[in-house]
């Protein structure tokens, strides 16, 4: 089986760099390049949680949770090239003998941590909860009196309030939870005993007001209907998807992306056609070498103490119907069998399911056959749910809930958006593309032209590593829309090349604008220096052209008269590809330069009033 599964290790982790590089290619011919982001169960939980929808196939992660709630966590050792790299590098720095392996592949209580980063993405992930049980009383009521109820608003809030309540304490004493409601209510457990009960005879009470009032239908229609109009409202401003930073294949793509890659190809100038240059990509190809190099200290550190997705897989995996079991009667105690195992899970004694990689290490070490990977085995010899403190779960999800509302108040979003957060023609407004976007740079790899690249904190924090157009750096070409192709989320929508351009059925939206140029005139040729330049207005590639010339007559110093054009922008016209910025000859600080003002995907955002909906439309018209 060890030999079947390093067979695998390699299959995946070959299939992953070949869509690597025929994406670099920009050879998609329907190829599904971006399936390994697609296939990431963590990836549709969050974006589930924070768009309500399920992207395109993103229904693959679901397959994966299928064979993670049958196999285990075989994605880690079997599937996951972040995973297989780990394994690559701690067998390459092993210089340890068997006691040392021993010792180091032993379970630690650090290993807990990805369970509290998991918990604060996810919080951040699902924030609109709380807002959205705050309004949903009243949008019930609302839905309620629509539908022609007769009870008062006070009769529905006590019916709602004993409801929740019962719920509340029964799974604060209920069985399932019995350790939590004494670890967080030590001592009042039979207090909260008789409140369940009054609030179980009050819910009693008003379900037979409602029947003999004959408003159970209503009721029973209003609360969905009503929480989802709450939760619609709530949602967005509420949500921030933050997985990607550690998510091992965006985290993987990300720094092969921006930094593995093109340094390759500065060494062996094989990789790519032409050069790629990325904004900072020293700190990405830094933290992927750290993560990598600490396997010759921890072996698979990052596998088994920081990756979100392995801490999601290992809570799926306690229903696993497959998993190693020991064999009390062969087992000596040598312990070998902890020598080459991945998921420090224990296998000597009780297995710890959540951390258990099924690499099948163990049984190809144990040398008396005491341990099989069996159907159903005993679950007296297995620890079933991973060993994490409950306060400190609680704190990791206050974090989160804290944090995001202060990067979001303290961020560029909004009224402080900034003017170098330019993102790819197709993205949806900056706040739904903030619960989108898992930060894998995929459309900044299938870009042809180097202009996509990640954000450090032009967006705020939360938009760090999200692509962002710098036009020194390239331009959007005007028939490429690439990036949509390949965007396993829908943080760029996909879109067509006459949706691009604004022709045919989409004449009357006009164009899609990533931004607008405009003139720094004190660093123009033509307006400053007296000196002839028509470059920008030459490379402008819409039609009619966005850049246009007015002829002037100047004296210059030393008396003569010259004849020149003065270049302007036609915002109307003006797309923000950012062609004009890229080939301007002031080269340190272009005389031309692009902003986000005038983006079609925000209407706040727009450079003229003319096309802001609402009340300034209706000011201009007056």
């Amino acid at each position: 089986m060890v030999k079947i599964r390093r067979a695998y290790e390699v299959l995946f982790l070959g299939l992953f760099l070949f869509f690597l590089f025929i994406t670099d290619l920009r050879y998609l011919k329907g190829w599904p390049v971006s399936i390994f982001l697609e296939a990431t169960p963590l990836v549709a939980v969050a974006t589930a949680l924070t768009t309500h929808t399920i992207y395109r196939n993103l229904v693959w992660g679901l397959v994966v949770i299928a064979v993670t709630m049958m196999l285990g966590r075989v994605w880690c050792n079997w599937m996951c090239p972040f995973g297989i790299l780990h394994h690559l590098f701690g067998w390459i720095g092993n210089r340890r003998n068997t006691k040392q392996m021993i010792e180091v592949n032993r379970y630690k209580k650090i290993y807990a941590i990805k369970y509290y980063i998991l918990a604060i993405m996810i919080a951040m992930s699902a924030l609109w909860m709380i807002p959205t049980a705050i309004e949903s009383p009243s949008k019930i009521a609302a839905v309620y009196s629509r539908l022609g109820g007769t009870a008062s608003p006070l009769e529905l809030g006590a019916l709602a309030l004993s409801l929740v309540g019962l719920i509340g304490a029964w799974a604060l004493i209920g069985p399932a939870w019995e350790s939590v409601g004494k670890t967080l209510f030590r001592g009042s457990k039979p207090a909260l005993v008789w409140v369940t009960r009054g609030l179980a005879v009050l819910l009693v009470v008003g379900a037979i007001d409602l029947a003999r009032r004959g408003d159970v239908g209503r009721v029973t229609r209003a609360i969905p209907d009503g929480i989802a109009e709450a939760a619609d409202e709530k949602k967005a401003e509420n949500s921030s998807l933050q997985i990607g930073l550690l998510d091992p294949i965006a985290l993987t793509v990300r720094s092969m992306t921006t930094s593995v890659l093109p340094t390759v190809h500065k060494t062996t100038e094989s990789v790519y056609t032409e050069p790629r240059e990325y904004w900072q990509a020293w700190i990405v190809g830094l933290i992927f070498l750290a993560f990598l190099f600490a396997n010759w200290w921890i072996p698979r550190f990052f596998c088994r103490a920081i990756c979100p997705l392995g801490a999601l897989l290992g809570i799926l995996s306690r229903f696993s119907l497959w998993r190693i079991d020991r064999d009390p009667v062969r087992c000596t105690d040598c312990d070998l069998c902890l020598k080459s195992c991945e998921g420090a899970s224990d296998p000597h004694k009780d297995l710890r399911k959540s951390e258990c990689f099924v690499c099948l290490n163990c049984i190809e070490e144990c040398p008396h056959d005491a341990l099989t990977y069996r159907f159903l085995p005993r679950k007296a010899s297995e620890i079933t749910y991973p060993e994490v403190g409950r306060r400190e779960l609680l704190m990791a999800s206050l974090f989160g809930l804290v944090f995001y509302p202060m990067v979001r108040k303290s961020g560029g979003v909004k009224k402080n958006f900034s003017r170098y957060a330019i993102r790819p023609p197709g993205s949806v407004a900056e706040d739904e593309f903030l619960r989108r976007c898992i930060k894998c740079d995929q459309c900044i790899r299938v870009c042809p032209t180097n202009v996509l690249q990640p954000a450090l904190f032009e967006a705020g924090a939360e938009g760090l590593w999200t692509p962002i157009m710098i036009s020194k750096m390239g331009w959007c070409e005007l028939n490429c829309t690439l990036c949509s192709q390949v965007c396993p989320t829908g943080a760029i929508r996909e879109i067509s090349i006459v949706e691009k351009l604004g022709i045919g059925p989409f004449e009357h939206k006009g164009p899609i604008k990533t931004g607008t140029a405009f003139y720094n005139q004190g660093r123009c040729l033509p307006w400053a220096m007296d000196t002839s330049c028509v470059v920008c207005e030459e490379v402008c590639p819409v039609s009619p052209k966005a850049i246009f010339t007015r002829n002037v007559e100047v004296t210059d110093r030393w008396g003569a008269t010259l004849q020149l054009k003065r270049p302007y922008i036609d915002p109307v016209r003006c797309i923000g590809c950012g062609i004009c910025e890229h080939e301007c000859p002031v080269k340190d600080d272009p005389a031309v330069y692009v902003t986000a003002v005038g983006e079609s995907r925000e209407k706040s955002r727009s450079l003229l009033l003319s096309l802001v909906d609402g009340e300034a439309k209706d000011w201009v018209s007056v």
